[in-house]
């Protein structure tokens, strides 16, 4: 019996120390931050630029990326409760990774703290050492945990894609430069994960009763024929009163499946993971004030302004006004206007006027009532001509055309504060 209670002890003991030389009161790794709508957009530009302009199918791409943008992509990725924070250093042919996880109260410490050291073997990274807390691991153990984590993460079809994707990587000092093999649907994976990371059980379902009834909607027009935008508006917001749910949620619901329609997305193909690809060119296009680009603007400036704030939304209508000017459609002051039209529109119908919103825009009856006209302003100016009558961007030449879209919609009733 007492080398029972010995033996007892000591294991006992055994698993005290160990559990005192694994847990740790602070992690390594500190969390990124919530990832945000914004973090997506980074996330899905800095891909789409390894890809091939003509999209040929198989072809090497290499992503160049810095230490700061590795980790931002590692929080990205690793979207999961008990993972407290992912963090990686970069040095010449080797790798450090740190990951945090949070586990229950206990009298040990509230972090288990994992770190790998990663040696490049050629165009593969290869397991070096591994340690939990202070304890370092044998390497089969380490080589064990690896194999556990990868067969973890091939349940995302993403993740697995990506990895079968990849056909070399480089490690340098603060820089990696990945290898990979580009397939279309890589992209489709992209925003599936994204939407999955985003998107809650419950605002999924609210989303996809919006994008059917759009679809309906759209149902009743003729093909390819252009249709007033205040009309669709009007049958969805009514929708939206008939509902009689948040007009706050119900709001950024249909601002957000008008958005995808008009940007050519399927909310259906999106959320629920169907087909080979989120996109579709719509059947029936809208129009504002007789222009397909206006009501085109309003809608997506809304949407990205109802889920991310109308910063993002102005922001993105600038940088598309700015690649126009370099791609040789031109800078237009008409298309900024819209963009915050509809940046404006998506804030007012989430905020604390939602519901008058949503009746207002359920009762339109003229294009007027929903937008100013802003077709005279100036557009369609390559970059020599945008230069030459307003210098640059945030000249005061620019900002008086600024000022004069501001002042049209604050004297317009629905978006005057």
């Amino acid at each position: 019996m007492k080398r029972l209670l010995v033996l007892l002890l000591f294991l006992a003991g055994g698993f005290a120390a160990l559990a005192w030389a694994v847990m740790d009161e602070q992690p390594r790794a500190e969390p990124g931050g919530r990832i945000t709508r914004d973090d997506l957009v980074w996330a899905k530009q800095l891909f789409e630029k390894s890809v091939p302009r003509e999209r040929t199918a198989d072809t090497v791409q290499t992503l160049e990326l810095s230490v700061e943008e590795v980790n931002r992509l590692l929080n990205y990725a690793v979207v999961v409760k008990p993972v407290h924070g992912v963090a990686a250093d970069l040095e010449s042919g080797k790798a450090l990774l740190n990951v945090s996880l949070r586990v229950p109260r206990n009298p040990f410490g509230e972090y288990l703290n994992f770190s790998a050291e990663l040696s490049q073997q050629e165009h593969n990274l290869v397991l070096s050492s591994m340690q939990a807390g202070s304890l370092p691991l044998p390497s089969f153990l380490g080589r064990g945990v690896l194999w556990v984590a990868q067969r973890w993460l091939r349940q995302d079809p993403a993740y697995t894609a990506l990895l079968e994707s990849m056909q070399g990587i480089r490690l340098s000092d603060n820089h990696l430069s990945l290898d990979f093999h580009w397939r279309p649907e890589l992209l489709t994976l992209m925003e599936r994960k994204g939407a999955e990371v985003l998107v809650g059980a419950e605002e999924k379902q609210l989303l996809l009763v919006y994008s059917e009834f759009v679809r309906r909607t759209m149902a009743r027009y003729p093909d390819k024929s252009q249709q007033p935008v205040r009309e669709v508006l009007a049958k969805v917001f009514g929708f939206a009163q008939q509902r009689g749910g948040d007009a706050a949620a119900e709001n950024r619901a249909a601002y957000t499946a008008l958005g995808a329609y008009v940007a050519g997305v399927s909310l259906h193909q999106l959320l629920e993971g169907r087909g080979r690809s989120t996109r579709r060119a719509p059947p029936v296009l809208l129009t504002l004030h007789g222009r397909r680009d206006a009501a085109e603007h309003l809608l997506i400036a809304a949407a990205l302004s109802a889920n991310g704030g109308s910063r993002l939304a102005n922001a993105m209508g600038l940088a598309k006004e700015e690649e126009d000017v370099q791609s040789g459609s031109g800078f237009s002051f008409t298309d900024i206007a819209y963009d915050r039209a509809g940046a404006r529109l998506g804030e007012l119908g989430t905020g604390r006027r939602a519901a008058l919103v949503q009746a207002y825009l359920a009762s339109l009856s003229r294009d007027a009532a929903l937008a100013p006209s802003f077709a005279d302003l100036p557009e369609f100016m390559p970059e020599a001509a945008f230069v030459r009558r307003f210098g640059a961007v945030g000249s005061p030449a620019y900002h008086a055309q600024i000022e004069e879209i501001e002042r049209r919609l604050a004297d317009h009733p629905l978006y005057r504060q």
